[in-house]
């Protein structure tokens, strides 16, 4: 298991290590899209991956390159849906137990996805108290942790995405990647730079949960509380491993609204005919917002996953909170 920051040869390492379950996830073209915004858009599409998101990636490669021994112990992870699904899967496939911690208002399509692998879910009332019964989880039953964004191990298969990308489309002036906890921006802006690719790093958070924007534009970290977005994959605080990273690597973070993430959710489902979640639909809302940015550019949107409660649509939801 790595005790460093990844470089692109671990990278490249975490491909090799988890090709077989890994899917190699297409490039979808929006003429719509294309035409709207005056831009040439290619949308890497991890709501065709494994467990339906990007998290296999680097839950793969982490539980892969666990010892014998250590597979003895079973892991445990805390997440907010699409890491726990990943590392149930992965788990399950290595044979080994695997502990997932969620709050009870993580969406019932992702509880399915970890029900799915065998994973023993472990439910906490909300999200500030997810940490505490991890920790405890942990502590009891000697597990190995498999943090969601915090280990280099998991940073390392996030980075896989850029690898494929850059085959995809060999030439790009920009990358827009969600942040949550800051680990798939973290491993792909790695290969990147290590890779001598030129393209802007962009990172989209949502306006009510814009932790990383704060401390990227202090150049600290600020302690801050979980906030709720209907982005609820990105409701964690960015990582104490992927901050650094983050400040290092990236170019800019920029934002989009709660009714704009709604709104462009919406709109890709009719318009691209794919099952997409708010928390990658933001990538989308916070180019519309800066669309003077990139007018005339060729840009990488990186959609993160695709795991929906169809009975519980975002847009059904506005005005009757």
């Amino acid at each position: 298991m790595l005790n460093r920051e990844p470089s692109l040869s671990d990278i490249e390492g975490a491909r090799a290590l988890t090709n077989s379950i890994v899917r190699n996830t297409p490039i979808l073209i929006s003429e719509y899209f294309n035409d709207l915004l005056d831009m040439e858009l290619y949308f890497k599409c991890e709501n065709f991956q494994k467990t339906g998101s990007f998290k296999i990636r680097g839950a793969s490669n982490a539980i892969f390159s666990l010892s014998k021994a250590k597979s003895l112990q079973g892991v445990a992870c805390q997440s907010s849906g699409n890491h726990g699904g990943a590392i149930a899967c992965a788990a399950h496939l290595k044979g080994i137990h695997a502990d997932i911690v969620m709050a009870k208002s993580v969406s019932k399509a992702k509880i399915h996805n970890v029900k799915t692998y065998n994973g023993n879910m472990i439910f906490c009332d909300t999200m500030g108290q997810r940490d505490d019964l991890f920790l405890k989880t942990v502590k009891e039953n000697n597990r190995i942790s498999i943090h969601p964004y915090d280990n280099y191990d998991v940073i390392a298969g996030q980075g896989t995405i850029a690898l494929e990308i850059v085959e995809q489309v060999p030439e790009f002036d920009s990358i827009l990647v969600p942040i949550g906890g800051g680990g798939l921006i973290s491993g792909i802006s790695i290969a990147l730079k290590e890779m001598n690719i030129s393209s802007k790093i962009i990172g989209c958070e949502p306006e009510s949960v814009d932790d990383t924007y704060q401390m990227f534009n202090a150049n600290k970290r600020i302690e801050m509380d979980h906030r709720l977005s209907v982005a609820d994959g990105l409701m964690a605080i960015v990582g104490e491993l992927t901050l650094p990273i983050i400040q290092k690597n990236i170019d800019d973070i920029i934002l989009a609204t709660e009714q704009e993430i709604i709104d462009t959710t919406k709109l890709i489902w009719e318009r691209m005919k794919i099952i997409i979640e708010p928390s990658c639909a933001l990538v989308l809302a916070s180019l519309i917002r800066n669309k003077d940015k990139f007018k005339g550019q060729k840009v990488v949107l990186v959609i993160t996953g695709g795991n929906v409660d169809l009975v519980s649509l975002p847009w059904l939801k506005v005005g009757k909170d």
